[in-house]
């Protein structure tokens, strides 16, 4: 018996990927890259292969070449098995929430943080990850990032890491990360076009001076026709050569952190001036993208299908939702992200992270194997039942009748039966079920690691004040 799965085909080429890297190799040899820092420029200063005029950085061809191979064979192709299907929570980012009493938007509190951060943990065995999706705005600014890491360590099993801002916050959430046995990075999001530059630079430089030797991310975010190109081709060209020209600068430096690369393009509404989450071309994005990570030898396992403008759970958002969310899952990915995130990531929806659950297990479905050969060609069974026969109650479908994929929602009853339950009968359904999720909520940390947490935050509210 053999099996049948179906996934996305076409795309790049082999040599249209090598055309695309050898130009990003000529923009970083050509035009380089802006590199602020006396103290990046300075740690590299000197070396073959680095040209450095006042503050632009030029990089030789071969030797970003060289350091791609080698990232690549450290890293190599995934041929492992894929991972389960998974949704992962965007920790600590959005200000605002989707009220589940009277359906609107108002500002996030740190009750509200730690109530999703027990709906997040109790989705655990559901394939949900992460801590609190909010980031509490009745707190004084400075303490916000740190308070919603601490309140994702005591709430969710989880618990990822918080956008930071500084090196301060960054360092005593490192802190509390050791304490509760979590891991820590630096994203080191570098500025479109061709800067090596912002927060993350900062704060990587201040880490490794500390001796801290964090796993760095590279990575950045431009905007199609404002920040990159239009054409799609050559977004990925200044993005490829963005991301590069910083982890080649830092990669040189000899530094011992683990460095890790991934390549992004986002659509912009020039029309509007608004980022375009959710849009065919963000899909199209992401195909293109996935095929470019694999090519450096980046994760390609992960995709953000629940970005979108949609400010509610609608019809906009789950349009949007679900048919990227298909297209990534036939593309390999597996782990989908920002689950439950509204209005460009600043809302938060118990009600909407739900349905992505529900939106990622039926294209799980989608992605499994069917199975071919002699029994399910069924030519004994078509022969028994005859012209005008009924298979009800063949064996094979006594045996398969209940491999039907179901949802704990979206039910197959008649007509008759879907009218009696009214119109705001799935949303009731879905907010019960998180009000119920949150109240029988049960995790806490060893009380160890909750002094320990405790103090740390108090130093460092202490410090801030």
């Amino acid at each position: 018996m053999s099996g049948i799965s179906y996934q996305v085909t076409g795309g790049l080429s082999e040599a249209q990927l090598q055309q695309l890297h050898k130009t990003a190799l000529r923009v970083l040899e050509e035009v380089g890259v802006e590199a602020p820092s006396e103290e990046l420029r300075g740690s590299v200063a000197g070396q073959d292969g680095i040209r450095i005029d006042g503050t632009r950085v030029r990089l030789d061809a071969a030797l970003v070449d060289r350091l791609v191979r080698d990232y690549r064979a450290r890293n190599g192709d995934d041929d492992s098995a894929p991972p389960p299907f998974s949704i992962s929570i965007l920790t600590g980012y959005a200000f605002r929430i989707l009220d589940r009493k009277d359906d609107a938007v108002r500002e996030m509190t740190t009750a509200d943080c730690v109530d999703m951060a027990k709906l997040v943990d109790g989705l655990h065995d559901a394939g949900v990850n992460g801590g609190t999706p909010g980031m509490p705005q009745n707190v004084p600014v400075p303490l916000r990032e740190v308070l919603a890491y601490k309140i994702s360590c005591e709430n969710s099993r989880t618990a990822a890491e918080v956008g930071y801002s500084n090196y301060h916050a960054a360092e005593t959430i490192r802190q509390m990360a050791d304490v509760a046995g979590r891991g820590f990075s630096v994203p080191l999001f570098v500025i479109d076009p061709l800067r090596v530059d912002g927060d993350g630079v900062s704060m990587a430089l201040d880490f490794i001076r500390a001796g801290q030797p964090v796993p760095l991310g590279f990575s950045s975010m431009p905007l199609q026709g404002l920040t990159s190109p239009i054409h799609l081709p050559g977004a990925f060209v200044s993005n490829v050569a963005t991301v590069l020209g910083a982890y080649a600068l830092f990669a040189c430096m000899g530094i011992e952190n683990p460095l890790h690369l991934h390549f992004d393009v986002y659509p912009m509404d020039i029309r509007t001036g608004s980022i375009a989450y959710g849009t065919p071309e963000h899909v199209l994005m992401y195909l293109m993208g996935a095929q470019v990570n694999r090519f450096y030898g980046a994760s390609a396992r992960t995709a953000k299908p629940y970005h979108t403008n949609a400010v509610f759970p609608d019809a906009h958002s789950l349009v949007q939702r679900s048919a990227f969310a298909s297209a990534a899952a036939m593309a390999g990915a597996r782990e989908f992200t920002f689950g439950g995130m509204l209005g460009v990531d600043k809302v938060f929806s118990a009600e909407q992270l739900l349905i992505d659950i529900e939106i990622m297990r039926y294209v799980e479905r989608m992605t499994e194997s069917l199975q071919f050969g002699l029994e399910t060609l069924s030519f004994d069974e078509i022969a028994e039942a005859g012209p005008g026969g009924s298979f009800l109650g063949s064996t094979s479908t006594l045996m398969h009748c209940r491999e039907l994929w179901s949802s704990d929602h979206f039910v197959n009853l008649p007509f008759e039966r879907l009218c009696e339950g009214g119109r705001g009968r799935l949303r009731e359904a879905f907010l019960s079920l998180a009000d119920g999720i949150i109240a029988g909520h049960d995790f806490a940390l060893e009380p160890t690691v909750q002094r320990e947490l405790d103090r740390i935050f108090q130093a460092f509210a202490n410090e801030v004040r």
